[in-house]
């Protein structure tokens, strides 16, 4: 094992435990830079020898003197004391207990979330459901309920669907969108020839929001567990890796788009929508479904629908391209 696979390794473990930040100086931050644009360029970058003794060396406890090491290498080019002192002071920073180095996340920052995983797609969804219920950033906010509701359907569909947050019925069943909203998607899904297992429907947020004297009622969101919730949903958009997302209301429209508060008008209106690269197409979340009955509004819904199919090449009959018009006499 090399020392960015062992420096990864710490960190996959630190995260598990809820650590949000390890402090390093700038040695390491150097160290940390060339690997990414090494990563960029598509090729391996290897260590300096320094920081790869360093980081293969047993830490000294606390007010003790460093344990005796056999000579290092020849050094490499470059600035190795700086090196050596932050190889040290990043395996010393993860070998700390965990209450020393925990900080609870700032109002600005957004918290980092990868969970462990082997490697493989099922491990990274593994490590997801391992991780994500007991999230600390997440559950040190206070103010979402116990029970994580995951996405479901197919982990490699073309098309993500993502509402806000769980409901009552989502979180008694386990799955999102159930209840009438949930009716009233399949019934869209059915008209686009589609059924849930063909596409993958997920939440902004995996919790249901909290409030007091609960029973069924649900608020939206707030912006803050929006905000550190989307860090967990942008890495199921990277398993997934979709063609088109397909934002279910203002709330997940804000929350990928980040272009303020403005209205779903504006948002459904924007033209280039994306998503790290990835189209974007806002429309009302199917519980809007419920509260009209007005034609117009379901045929801009089902027109948005139609461009999602076309995005993805899926076959459009004249039927469908029919559905809420007006009847022609």
């Amino acid at each position: 094992m090399d020392a960015r696979e062992l420096v990864l390794g710490y960190l996959r473990t630190l995260q598990e435990q809820g650590v949000q930040r390890l402090p390093v100086d700038e040695g390491a931050r150097a160290i940390l830079r060339e690997w990414m644009l090494a990563a960029r360029r598509g090729v391996r970058a290897v260590a300096p020898a320094a920081f790869r003794a360093a980081m293969a060396a047993p830490v000294a406890a606390e007010g003790t003197a460093p344990a005796p090491q056999p000579a290092s290498p020849v050094p490499e080019a470059g600035d190795n004391d700086s090196l050596l002192a932050a190889a040290r002071e990043l395996r010393a920073a993860a070998e700390a207990p965990v209450e020393t180095r925990h900080e609870a996340p700032a109002e600005e920052d957004i918290p980092f979330f990868r969970p462990a995983g082997d490697g493989t797609p099922e491990g990274a969804w593994a490590g997801l459901e391992k991780l994500l219920p007991h999230w600390k950033p997440l559950r040190e906010l206070g103010t979402l309920r116990e029970k994580a509701v995951f996405g479901t359907g197919d982990r490699r569909a073309p098309i993500l669907m993502v509402g806000d947050c769980p409901n009552y019925h989502d979180e008694k069943n386990g799955r999102p969108f159930s209840g009438e909203a949930g009716g009233k998607l399949d019934g869209m899904l059915t008209a686009m020839g589609l059924t849930r297992e063909q596409v993958y429907l997920t939440h902004c947020v995996k919790f249901r929001p909290a409030q007091p004297r609960q029973t069924l009622n649900t608020r939206p969101p707030s912006e803050k567990e929006v905000r550190f919730s989307l860090p967990v949903l942008d890495y199921e958009i990277r398993l997934v890796q979709p063609r088109v997302i397909v934002a279910l209301g203002i709330i997940p429209a804000r929350g990928l788009l980040q272009r303020g508060e403005l209205p779903l008008s504006a948002y459904q209106g924007m033209k280039g929508a994306n998503y790290n690269g990835i189209p974007v197409v806002v429309t009302h979340h199917p519980g809007y479904l419920l509260r009209t009955s007005d034609r117009a509004e379901r045929r801009r819904l089902w027109e948005e629908m139609l461009r999602v199919m076309e995005m993805v090449g899926l076959p459009i009959s004249d039927k469908q391209r029919g559905y809420f018009l007006p009847k022609q006499k």
